[in-house]
């Protein structure tokens, strides 16, 4: 995870290191100018706090953080003229103006997201989930939507993948894991309480765990058996919404569903089109797409 990302996400942060964290958040480029003394001052702090935050954040020390937080706002510029993923449109722009930048926004995310892909990984996990006859998938959220949609797809091609939407039921089904299922944990942040504990769970039932996140060195990475990495430059919540990490998620279940259906293609294929003409409601004379 970004220094920016975990600044913002203040996880088991003080009081005195929240005040900190947006004040670097704030004001950018103006810190890495500072000495530890002076931000102590301008944050009405001290500087054991502001080392203390480094070290909380992965780092060893002040100095350590300024030279990352540099190449990470260097970074950014270098990237000036992309779409913000935080806030891809401004109050002024018309409708086409918003169209497009989204299309831009979802290019770009899935490009930096194919940059990121592990392909060795990548091929063990579709052989892992092709191979197995009960996958459990986690997720919250806006995980929770891009898991309904990867369910959906793998429903059609006669592969069960078990999805629990009320509160409490993925603990339970995480309890009731063994090393015989496969379990797939989507978080962006990878610091979601939940999936963390379900996480440990499925550890202690030998069950193999894939995770899909963002990139860093976050807490749920650690119990991972494989990880493909999500597209990590979303703020987690200075943003109108979650468009980035939902393109990046949706496209990595995407290829990951496409790996497996190509195994068998001819057969889904046919398959595919044998059940939709039987069973799709749908009169091809009223409709304008011809088939």
């Amino acid at each position: 995870m970004s220094i920016m990302t975990q600044l913002e996400f203040e996880l088991e942060f003080s009081e005195s290191e929240k005040e900190i964290a947006r004040y670097i958040l704030n004001h950018g480029d103006d810190v890495l100018s500072m000495s530890v003394k002076e931000l102590a001052k301008n944050t009405y702090t001290s500087p054991a706090t502001i080392v203390r935050l480094c070290k909380k954040i992965g780092l060893e020390g002040y100095n350590d953080f300024k030279i990352k937080y540099s190449a990470e706002l260097q970074y950014d510029l270098h990237h000036s003229n992309r779409i913000d993923v935080n806030f891809p449109f401004e109050k002024k722009d018309t409708h086409p103006m918003i169209c497009h930048k989204l299309a831009s926004l979802s290019e770009e995310v899935i490009a930096d997201t194919i940059k990121l892909i592990d392909f060795e990984q990548l091929e063990k996990i579709v052989d892992l989930l092709y191979q197995s006859h009960d996958i459990d998938i986690y997720g919250s959220g806006n995980s929770l939507l891009a898991a309904m949609s990867f369910q959906h797809k793998m429903m059609r091609i006669a592969r069960n993948v078990n999805l629990k939407a009320l509160h409490g039921e993925q603990v339970f089904l995480s309890y009731n894991s063994d090393k015989k299922r496969i379990a797939v944990i989507i978080s962006y942040s990878g610091e979601t309480h939940d999936l963390i504990q379900i996480a440990q769970i499925l550890k202690e039932k030998k069950t193999p765990i894939i995770v899909l996140t963002s990139i860093g060195d976050n807490h749920l990475s650690h119990y991972a058996d494989y990880i493909l990495n999500i597209g990590s430059r979303e703020k987690i919540f200075t943003k109108i919404a979650p468009f980035a990490s939902q393109v990046s998620m949706e496209y990595l279940l995407n290829v990951i569903f496409s790996c497996i259906f190509q195994k068998d293609y001819d057969q889904n294929i046919q398959n595919k089109i044998s059940y939709d003409k039987k069973n799709d409601s749908r009169h091809p004379l009223s409709s304008p797409v011809s088939d």
